[in-house]
């Protein structure tokens, strides 16, 4: 990995900052106009293609339809082109702004092989509910077996989310956060919303911070390219 490379948008030490006490930051226009559309033209060629993921979820807690993003299929096929790969490269790059700005939550980061693609068709039937991305449950909690098949998502630390749709994104698909709460305190039942303008970037606390993805109306799919960062809690 080539960290310098990785990372072509203006990031600072007040980003981790706000990360750290607010568990979440919104980056605006992390790429630019050009790049943004070339993603775009990238992701519809791949439509085919997410059309036979859907199944892999399931249907009662998610309806968007998804795919892996490795640069390597790139490298190998060339198949997602250069915009997208871009894409999958910048994500890739977060452990380093993570160590670069000294993030104090958490340490000793894995950089992640692939990026989720996922699509949420615009007639209202797609949404996620709210969940969180890190299991943290013990092992006494979950049972050896699923404990271990669990081990991918009890890693995460970080959430980074991109978002592929259009600069003037209005068509609902609004990521809602939730405070976190610890156990015997109030849940946050209101939570804010987020609009996925394209280009702006989303970094969360994966074991703090509840979230849900709102039904998108209109003419075009809502495109998210998430990438889960592992690692160890401070």
């Amino acid at each position: 990995v080539t960290p310098s490379s990785y990372l072509k948008f203006s990031s600072s030490t007040a980003h981790i900052r706000e990360l750290e006490e607010k568990n979440l930051v919104v980056i605006h226009n992390v790429l630019s106009v050009k790049t943004l559309k070339h993603a775009r033209e990238n992701i519809e060629k791949l439509s085919d293609a997410m059309d036979v993921t859907n199944h892999l979820n399931e249907c009662d807690v998610r309806q968007d339809q998804i795919l892996s993003i490795r640069e390597s299929d790139h490298s190998e096929q060339g198949v997602h082109g250069d915009a997208l790969i871009h894409c999958v490269k910048l994500l890739r790059g977060i452990p380093f702004l993570l160590n670069k700005f000294h993030y104090i939550t958490s340490h000793s980061y894995l950089v992640p092989k692939q990026c989720q693609l996922a699509r949420y068709k615009p007639d209202g039937s797609s949404v996620y509910v709210r969940h969180l991305d890190r299991c943290n449950l013990s092992m006494n909690e979950m049972g050896v077996v699923e404990f271990l098949r669990a081990s991918d998502y009890r890693g995460r630390v970080v959430t980074a989310i991109l978002y592929l749709n259009k600069s003037d994104w209005d068509s609902g698909g609004e990521l809602r956060v939730f405070d976190h709460h610890e156990k015997g305190e109030e849940r946050d039942e209101k939570g804010i919303e987020i609009i996925p303008t394209g280009g702006k970037l989303i970094l969360f606390d994966s074991s703090k911070v509840e979230h849900q993805v709102l039904a998108s109306y209109g003419d075009d799919p809502r495109y998210a390219l998430t990438c889960w960062v592992n690692g160890i809690l401070t």
